[in-house]
């Protein structure tokens, strides 16, 4: 692989929560760092707030020269964005994204971009309820793992400028394919959202929620956290990777399933000590208990 140079030109197209961030990341880590949104007070606060060196108003004047160009749009956004930047890149740029979904844009990548621009997906494992830049963080991807997702026509010297971002960001760097990627972050990430908001729902947008709101506390609070995650991107989630969170709501639905038909078989609480439809739901608990406590050490 051929060195690195000391920094890296890097474009950050769309300055919201994640892309400002990175942004003052890989500022504070030394590179010449560039910002686009498209609202002006978005690229005057990147640029008070020391998160840029530049911010122009113009996309092609943000991504011209540049070493690295960073996505940090929602997901259906990013093929427009693909489609806008394509004739303002230098030959052997290196374009990748921040999106919670790869395979659909991969192949939007692949696409679009020049032959002479190479592709590596990314996805940086970190994120907030709240949204914005007025929450960036520059410290947010610390000890996080960042998913490199490089493409077919990515050589190694490519992939290893969007592993030194990740690294730069403070982030534990891990490759996956794109279809791989999707299968494991609807499970561990999307579908949680969907069964959170599905609970806030059931519960919070029930008409008598005013009624059991009084005894809700910290657990009705905690598992419906992701449900406060920002609509338009989990939208675009869903749509970019819709069989994978189809079919993990459809196991997931199944379980319950399970569970209702479990304590509906329970006898009454008078005859219910010893009973065999007791022993199988303490038991169905304690293999999901140890099932959790067991995977809990290498929560990240």
């Amino acid at each position: 692989m051929s060195s690195q140079p000391t920094f890296l030109r890097i474009s950050v197209v769309g300055l919201g929560l994640i892309g400002a961030s990175a942004a003052a990341a890989w500022r504070q880590a030394g590179h010449s760092v560039t910002g686009w949104g498209p609202r002006l007070v978005t690229r005057d606060t990147a640029l008070a707030r020391g998160f840029v060196d530049a911010a122009p108003e113009s996309l092609a004047e943000t991504v011209a020269n540049s070493d690295v160009v960073v996505l940090a749009a929602p997901v259906l956004a990013i093929r427009q964005l693909l489609t806008d930047i394509a004739p303002h890149l230098s030959a052997g740029t290196v374009v990748t994204d921040v999106a919670s979904t790869k395979a659909s844009v991969e192949e939007w990548a692949l696409d679009v971009l020049p032959a002479n621009v190479e592709w590596v997906g990314g996805h940086p494992m970190a994120g907030r309820e709240t949204a914005g830049i007025d929450h960036a963080d520059s410290t947010l991807f610390n000890n996080r793992v960042w998913v490199v997702v490089p493409s077919s026509n990515a050589r190694d010297a490519s992939v290893g400028r969007v592993v030194r971002l990740a690294t730069d960001a403070g982030s534990k760097v891990i490759t996956m394919t794109a279809a791989d990627h999707d299968v494991a972050v609807a499970r561990v990430s999307h579908v949680p959202f969907m069964i959170s908001t599905a609970l806030s729902d059931a519960v919070i947008g029930n008409s008598k929620f005013g009624e059991w709101a009084p005894v809700a506390a910290t657990g009705l609070r905690d598992i419906t956290r992701l449900a406060s995650g920002d609509a338009t991107m989990h939208r675009d989630i869903c749509v970019t990777n819709r069989d994978n969170i189809a079919k993990g709501l459809e196991d997931v639905s199944a379980v319950l399933a399970d569970l209702a038909r479990q304590v509906r078989q329970l006898p009454n609480p008078a005859t219910a000590v010893g009973s065999e439809e007791l022993e199988v739901l303490n038991q169905t608990f304690r293999r999901i208990k140890y099932d959790r406590d067991g995977w809990l050490p290498n929560a990240k």
